[in-house]
This record gives structure tokens, sequence and C-alpha cells, in this order.
């Protein structure tokens, strides 16, 4: 979902096991900060049909994503909100899901409602057309390209 969003080229290279983000510099500091947050919460992270990987934070019960900015808030949003819908559609109810920007010292609580099962379903179509593509999407830059991991492979 969150490749969806940010950039086409790279959920259908990602979806085609051309991943490069292990040797991600700016990725491994996202994982750093992602397990140095809220170190006093006993936090684990939840792998579902190896399909999606939640945070879990215990002493809240929310579904729950740390991010190191808000730079990409709508890609996180999208995120969490189709973890809810995987969640729902499993017969698991009734959750919220909470954005962490640790940085910022900022949180926003996520809402499954019929608007954003709609658009999940709408990614999730969208989503299965690029992956189905025979060749990846024409490259676009953007200001996203910069720090990303495929940068090199897209215009280097």
């Amino acid at each position: 979902m969150n490749y969806y969003v940010i950039c086409d080229r790279k959920l259908w290279l990602y979806s085609h096991r051309i991943q490069l983000e292990k040797e991600s510099d700016r990725v491994g500091l996202g994982r750093l900060l992602h397990d140095s947050s809220y170190e006093r919460e006993r936090r684990r992270e939840l792998l579902i049909d190896d399909l999606i990987k939640i945070d879990v934070l215990e002493s809240t019960g929310k579904v729950v994503e740390i991010k190191h900015s808000r730079k990409f808030r709508e890609a996180a949003r999208l995120q969490v909100l189709y973890y809810l819908y995987y969640l729902k559609h499993h017969g698991i109810e009734g959750l919220v899901g909470e954005l962490r920007f640790p940085k910022q010292r900022r949180r926003e609580e996520v809402h499954l409602t019929r608007e954003g099962e709609v658009e999940v379903e709408r990614a999730l179509c969208e989503i299965d057309q690029i992956k189905s593509s025979p060749t990846p999407p024409p490259g676009t830059w953007s200001g996203t390209c910069r720090p990303c991991a495929y940068a090199e492979f897209c215009w280097g």
C-alpha cells in the first residue's frame, strides 16, 4: 500500500522481487528509529499470513505504524487502513489504527470507515493492475526519488 501511494514503479519492482531496500542506509535508519522508539512499551511485531507486518503495542491494543516523518503521511495512513481492512475481513473488528511520528512527537488515529474501505478496495484493484503489467511503469522524477533505495536503478 505504501509503495502504491509513493511510486507505482517502485511497487512494480518490489512486487517482482527486485528489492533494493536491504542495502539502503535510509531504510536502516528507519528500522533503527522503529526499534528504539517507545522502549518502555512491550511492543512486538506481528506477521500475519506472510503478508502484513503490524506493530502492536500491548498496553493500547492499537494497530500502530511508526514512521520517521510525516512526509509520507498519506501513504502511511492508507497502509494502516489496509491493515484494519485486512483484519476486519479476517474476523477482527473494532480496532483503531494509529500513526506515530516519534521525532515530531505526534500521533494520529486512523479509523476504518466505509469510505476508507472503498479507498482500500480501489487501491487494491489498481495495485493488481500495476503488478500484473509485464513491464514496470515508466519512471517519473519527483522529490521522493532522491532518497529512494531504487533511485540509482531508475535514474543511474
